[in-house]
C-alpha cells in the first residue's frame, strides 16, 4: 500500500542562496567565521542597494534591499555553480557577498541590453530602463535561473538573427540605416526571394523590383537556380552559409506557397501584410511612378499617369458614382449627364470605394476612400444638386460652374 509520505512530493522553494549556506555547513566547506564574516558583510551591499533603489533611511527600502540582495546573490551562485550545492558553498566561501550580488545585478544588466525582439534600430544602454528591469526582476518579479536562462537564450537567438541580417544588407548591397524600422526576419525573407529566384542583380530588391519577383515566381515555366546560393556562400563564413541554408528552407516551406498563389496581388502582400512581410529599398520618385504602372496598369491608364492630380481624380470619381464610364476629363455633355444622373438618384452606394479596390494601388486605397467620402462627395451632393428653391439651376449653370472649377472640364467658354 503506498504511504502518504510517499505519495507527496517534497519541494523546497528556499532561495538557493540560503540552500548552499545550510548545505556549507552542514558539509564542513562552511565555518561560524566563514558566517561571521557573511554577517558582517551583508549590511553593507543592503545599505548600497537601498541607496540605489531608495534611500537608506527608509525601513521599508532596506526591508526591500534584504530581498533583493538574496534574490541577486541567488540568481548568481545557481547559475554559475549550475545548481551544484558543493560549488556554491565553495564561491561563498572563497568570495564577498558584495561580489555574489554585483553578479547578479550584472546578469540582469546584461540581459536587458540584449534584443528582446529583431528589428535593426540601433541599440543603445538605455540607463533608467536598466535600473528597473534590475529593479522588477531583483525584487517584485525575480527571475528563477531556468526563466533567466530561457530569455538569454531567447535574446542570443535574436542577436543571431539581427547580425545574419546585417550580413545579408552588405552582402546585397544595401545600406544598414535603411532597415532601421525593419526586423531581421523582413530583410532575410527579402533575400532568400532574391536568392530563390535567381535574380541577375544580387541587391535588396525595390518595390518594383519585388513585383518582378514575384511575377517570375508565378510563371508556368519558373525554376529555382539552386547554383546561385551556392556561389552566393562560396566565400560566406560557415555559421552564415548554414543559417542562409536553413533560412532558404524556411522560405521554401512556409513563404514560397503563399507568394504563389494567386490569391492576393504582389502589391497587396507586400503593402498589407504584417506578419511575413519583407524589406524593400526606398527609391526615387520616379521609380515609383513606374511601380504604380506595374501593379495598377489599369488605374495609370485611367489617372493618364496624373493621380496625383486632385481635379483628375474627382472626375474620375464623379463619373463612377453616377455609373458613367471612368475618365479623367469630361465634355459639356459628360458633365451635364453626370449631373443629370445625380439629381435623379444620387450618387451609386459604395461605387467610388470598389472601384478604388479593383484598380488603385493598394497603399493609396484608403487615402482615396477617404478623399472621396470626406471631402468630394458632400462636397458635391451640396453643389451640384438643385434642391434650392430660392435660387433654381434647371440649366445647372451652378453645378456646372462648380464642375469646372474642382473637375477637369473639357470645354471651352460658355456651359450653356
Amino acid at each position: 500500500m503506498t504511504t502518504l509520505n510517499s505519495a507527496i512530493a517534497v519541494v523546497d522553494d528556499r532561495p538557493f542562496f540560503e540552500k548552499a549556506i545550510r548545505f556549507g555547513l552542514a558539509n564542513g566547506i562552511l565555518s561560524r567565521p566563514d558566517l561571521a564574516r557573511m554577517e558582517a558583510d551583508g549590511p553593507k551591499g543592503i545599505v548600497q542597494i537601498a541607496d540605489h533603489f531608495g534611500t537608506a533611511y527608509l525601513r521599508t527600502d532596506l526591508e526591500s534591499a534584504v530581498v533583493r540582495m538574496a534574490n541577486l546573490i541567488s540568481l548568481y551562485l545557481e547559475d554559475f555553480a549550475n545548481g551544484d550545492l558543493y560549488a556554491a558553498a565553495v564561491s561563498l566561501r572563497d568570495n564577498s557577498l558584495l561580489s555574489h550580488s554585483r553578479g547578479g545585478s550584472e546578469m540582469l544588466k546584461r540581459l536587458h541590453a540584449m534584443p528582446g525582439e529583431t528589428s535593426l534600430h540601433p541599440r543603445k544602454v538605455d540607463a533608467p530602463g536598466q535600473k528597473i528591469f534590475v529593479n522588477e526582476r531583483s525584487f517584485a518579479f525575480p527571475l528563477s535561473v531556468a526563466s533567466y536562462r530561457a530569455q538569454l537564450a531567447q535574446c542570443q537567438s535574436n542577436q543571431r538573427q539581427i547580425d545574419f541580417a546585417r550580413w545579408l544588407l552588405r552582402q546585397l548591397n544595401a545600406r544598414q540605416e535603411a532597415c532601421e524600422d525593419y526586423s531581421a526576419e523582413e530583410v532575410i525573407r527579402s533575400a532568400m526571394l532574391l536568392l530563390h529566384v535567381g535574380a541577375k542583380t544580387l541587391e535588396m530588391p525595390s518595390k518594383r523590383d519585388f513585383i518582378n519577383l514575384i511575377e517570375t515566381l508565378r510563371k508556368k515555366s519558373f525554376k529555382s537556380k539552386p547554383a546561385v546560393l551556392d556561389a552566393f556562400l562560396r566565400e560566406a563564413p560557415t555559421d552564415f552559409q548554414a543559417m542562409t541554408r536553413q533560412a532558404m528552407q524556411t522560405f521554401v516551406d512556409s513563404d514560397l506557397p503563399r507568394l504563389k498563389s494567386p490569391e492576393k496581388s504582389a502589391d497587396e502582400i507586400l503593402h498589407a501584410e504584417t506578419q511575413g512581410a519583407f524589406f524593400v529599398r526606398d527609391t526615387p520618385e520616379e521609380d515609383v511612378v513606374a511601380y504604380d504602372k506595374l501593379v495598377a496598369r489599369e488605374w495609370v491608364r485611367i489617372t493618364k499617369g496624373n493621380a496625383d492630380d486632385p481635379a483628375v481624380l474627382a472626375t474620375i470619381f464623379l463619373c463612377v458614382a453616377t455609373g458613367h464610364p471612368p475618365k479623367a476629363s469630361a465634355l459639356l455633355k459628360e458633365a451635364r449627364s453626370i449631373i443629370a444622373v445625380f439629381r435623379a438618384q444620387g450618387f451609386a452606394a459604395n461605387a467610388v470605394s470598389a472601384f478604388i479596390d479593383e484598380h488603385a494601388p493598394f497603399e493609396q486605397r484608403e487615402d482615396l476612400k477617404a478623399m472621396w467620402a470626406e471631402d468630394l462627395q458632400p462636397d458635391a451632393e451640396i453643389h451640384l444638386a438643385d434642391n434650392d428653391p430660392q435660387m433654381p439651376d434647371s440649366h445647372m449653370d451652378r453645378a456646372l460652374k462648380y464642375f469646372r472649377q474642382n473637375c477637369v472640364a473639357n470645354w471651352k467658354g460658355s456651359s450653356r
